[in-house]
């Protein structure tokens, strides 16, 4: 029972920054070049990306991983993932992607994020590393309840 609680105080806590986080706001959206993610240097946070205004992925940089292992990644290195040519840390992101949007498998190497202008927006959690695995969730459960279709691979 105490754990509801925690958790409901926590969506209600986080519901403003994950609604404006979730609405896409042109002034506020970042390109995957290098010079808006070199914004992002050193920062901790959950993002979502988009295609267009849709929001297609939400994730997380410097929260814990399986193993409680502490992500090393920032926000701007893991961002990159999603605009190199490697399938590391993205190959379930290009597969959604290409079932999606009805490519044929043999372009997966080409999809960048760059290449299909995807945006993103982040929120910058500062503080204890395990916030960001508990925005990531909430993010997704106010996506679920918000019926926005989104797909998270973490």
């Amino acid at each position: 029972m105490n754990g509801d609680k925690k958790l409901a105080t926590l969506i209600e806590d986080y519901n403003k920054p994950l609604k404006k986080l979730f609405k896409y706001d042109k002034a506020k959206a970042l390109k995957f070049d290098a010079d808006s993610r070199s914004k992002l240097q050193d920062q901790k946070g959950i993002f979502v990306i988009f295609e267009d205004k849709q929001p297609l992925f939400v994730g997380q940089a410097g929260g814990y991983m399986t193993g409680h292992k502490l992500t090393q990644k920032d926000l701007s290195s893991k961002l990159a993932q999603f605009n190199s040519k490697s399938d590391a840390g993205t190959a379930k992101f290009r597969k959604t992607f290409i079932e999606q949007h009805h490519f044929q498998e043999v372009e997966s190497q080409d999809i960048r994020a760059e290449a299909y202008n995807l945006k993103f927006q982040y929120i910058k959690v500062k503080g204890n590393p395990s916030m960001i695995n508990l925005l990531e969730i909430l993010a997704l459960e106010y996506a679920n309840e918000n019926e926005i279709g989104l797909y998270n691979f973490q």
